[in-house]
């Protein structure tokens, strides 16, 4: 059955005048017989062939296609993927239940299979541990605190994504202090690892940063966040600062 797409409404606003609504309150105004649309209008949402009933049906179904009214059908079946979750805490737990409710998509694998991608969610940064985990040679998306704000992605999948080893090298070449830098993620990397603390409103928010991502990367569609790193403040406020892949250099 044919669907209209979200934000498209067709009806009735006076005798033989009807409206079809669109996103952003644009509206299109259709002038025709009430009954004879009504009848159209039935017929078009049930998937009939517009060329056993008359030109005028083919002419509204023209017009409805041509603004985006209708839902485009789902005809590929997506493979579910594995997805392994590297970490503890309300983020975690979050993102597991987001992606739980969407049965089918995405399903957390177990210790011993080989996965599609990996989330990484560290209570700090972690170098050492995320250029073992990029090595793999999946996917990566990473969630990590520093003082009050939670920094996620890029999430390195799908054409010209940002990896991990463009987005660290994109970091040390921006510090005025390299040597500090190294030393502080060198001395992180020898702290064992903890749960991530979060509010339950951060977590969620993280989270659903998270999910936008792999559930974009699992249908094939572009991923929101493959070239951007999200800075989620306390308040709630949502910074977004690019990273680009870093240049290839060949040598002469």
């Amino acid at each position: 059955m044919r669907a209209f797409a979200p934000g498209f409404h067709l009806y009735a606003v006076a005798p033989g005048e009807w409206r079809l609504a669109e996103p952003g309150e644009r509206f299109q105004r259709l002038v025709m017989a009430d009954e004879r649309l009504a009848e159209l209008a039935r017929a078009l949402a049930a998937g009939a062939d517009t060329a056993t009933l008359g030109p005028d049906a083919a002419a509204l179904e023209q017009i409805l296609v041509d603004r985006g009214a209708f839902a485009l059908p789902q005809t590929n079946a997506v493979a579910q993927r594995r997805l392994r979750i590297v970490g503890d805490g309300p983020v975690a737990s979050s993102l597991r239940s987001i992606l739980s409710a969407q049965v089918g998509l995405i399903r957390e694998a177990s210790s011993n299979e080989t996965v599609d991608a990996i989330v990484s969610i560290d209570p700090w940064y972690r170098d050492a541990h995320w250029v073992q985990l990029a090595a793999q040679g999946v996917p990566l998306h990473r969630c990590y605190s520093d003082g009050t704000a939670l920094y996620i992605g890029p999430f390195s999948a799908g054409p010209g994504a940002a990896s991990y080893d463009d987005y660290r090298g994109r970091r040390r070449a921006a510090s005025p202090l390299l040597a500090e830098l190294d030393a502080l993620w060198a001395h992180l990397d020898t702290i064992p690892p903890e749960p991530l603390p979060a509010s339950p409103g951060t977590a969620a928010m993280a989270a659903a940063l998270i999910a936008s991502d792999l559930f974009a990367w699992s249908a094939g569609e572009p991923v929101p966040h493959r070239t951007t790193e999200v800075e989620l403040r306390a308040d709630g406020t949502i910074h977004r600062h690019p990273v680009l892949p870093l240049p290839h250099v060949t040598a002469l």
